[in-house]
């Protein structure tokens, strides 16, 4: 999709994220979307509702919801996601590998 100066969207946006504080931010958010969408999918698979896994993993449903949404206004800490992937039945594991666009 062209706008009136017919750049893309795409276009802009991959000259926006050369750019090294935008691309921080948006690999931070995708990194909070990630986590929101993995929680959603397995809570959906085992086939809970919010507040029965709010119930199980000992927090309040909108903390569920507020998680699920991706909402980085309330980072959830290491210990908040564990618990809830533990209610799920589910472990967690990390792992880390270099980012090529941050190489010396």
């Amino acid at each position: 999709m062209k706008n009136r100066r017919g750049q893309s969207f795409e276009e802009l946006l991959a000259r926006q994220l050369r750019k090294k504080e935008v691309r921080f931010l948006f690999d931070e958010r995708r990194f909070y979307l990630q986590v929101a969408h993995l929680i959603s999918e397995l809570r959906a698979k085992v086939g809970l509702s919010q507040l029965e896994l709010a119930k199980r993993a000992r927090v309040t449903q909108p903390l569920i919801a507020r998680l699920e949404r991706g909402d980085r206004q309330r980072t959830p800490t290491f210990d908040m996601v564990f618990r809830i992937l533990k209610a799920l039945g589910y472990s967690l594991e990390l792992s880390a590998r270099a980012d090529p666009r941050l190489a010396a």
